[in-house]
């Protein structure tokens, strides 16, 4: 398969307007040079760069360090390679930005949005099902009343299994209310990233949710990925354990992802 890369060349380095950085076709090096207006005749073996560089001005001895770049534009040695992306690429390994220079969000930040976010959601599904609050706060007020006199009279405890909740009329009201949270928790992450581009939370505390390495977006999610995300995030929070490991992966994860995040193609950055 050709490559796109562009050639082998001296371009623009970012890190110092002054100087060059050499481009070997794949990655750049460590090898950097004074910027030249016009090609440099050949250079006597007393000039400092000639120990570096080879017959067609190609540094020698490797020149690989610890630098790295975005890739040169193809075609235009003496245009800044990172003038639509001033931060090129990020190394390999967890990334602390977006491709295009805005930083991700701190782990913290994004669990402290999420315990605002599940706060609201709760009392909003608690209004919505007031009712069925009620019918359970009788039967576990009953059910705690049984168990006392039980306990005092030395009689057997009753078993805590359905056949006991439903005797109490814990059943019902409880699968209710959970059907209220789900759907009231899908319809509002799905409504704030379609507007808003974030949760209430989110944007209380400057935290946007943006395209996979577009943090410069200026519009919100569109429908699909904001329907993916909410999805995703809803159902996998109806089993504990994999909710607790999708939100422990931006710790471990390059883009700093959670499940959602990977599912919708998403990342989480700072910046109102």
């Amino acid at each position: 398969m050709t490559s796109t890369n562009p050639p082998m060349d001296w371009y623009p380095d970012p890190a110092d307007p002054t100087r060059e950085r050499y481009w070997d076709g794949e990655r750049w090096t460590h090898n950097t040079r004074e910027v030249q207006a016009m090609p440099a005749p050949a250079q006597p073996a007393s000039d400092p760069w000639a120990a570096q560089q080879g017959p067609a001005g190609q540094p020698q001895g490797g020149g690989y360090g610890p630098y790295q770049g975005g890739t040169p534009q193809s075609g235009a040695p003496a245009a800044n390679p990172y003038a639509t992306n001033p931060y090129g690429t990020e190394p390999a390994g967890k990334q602390t930005h977006t491709a295009d220079g805005v930083a991700l969000a701190g782990w913290w930040s994004r669990a402290f949005a999420w315990i605002i976010d599940s706060i609201i959601t709760t009392t909003v599904a608690s209004l919505l099902g007031m009712n069925f609050v009620r019918q359970l706060t009788d039967g576990f007020t009953k059910l705690w009343q049984d168990m006392l006199q039980i306990a005092e009279s030395g009689g057997t405890m009753p078993a805590g299994d359905i056949a006991t909740l439903e005797k109490y009329g814990l059943v019902q009201p409880m699968y209710a209310l959970q059907a209220i949270g789900v759907a009231v928790l899908f319809g509002y992450l799905l409504l704030c990233w379609k507007f808003m581009g974030a949760t209430l939370a989110q944007r209380m505390l400057g935290l946007r949710v943006v395209p996979v390495d577009e943090g410069r977006a200026p519009r919100p999610l569109s429908w699909g990925r904001s329907i993916v995300r909410a999805l995703v995030l809803t159902f996998s929070g109806m089993v504990w354990f994999v909710q607790l490991i999708s939100f422990l992966m931006p710790l471990g994860t390059r883009r700093r992802q959670t499940l959602h995040d990977l599912a919708a193609r998403t990342q989480v950055v700072r910046g109102r």
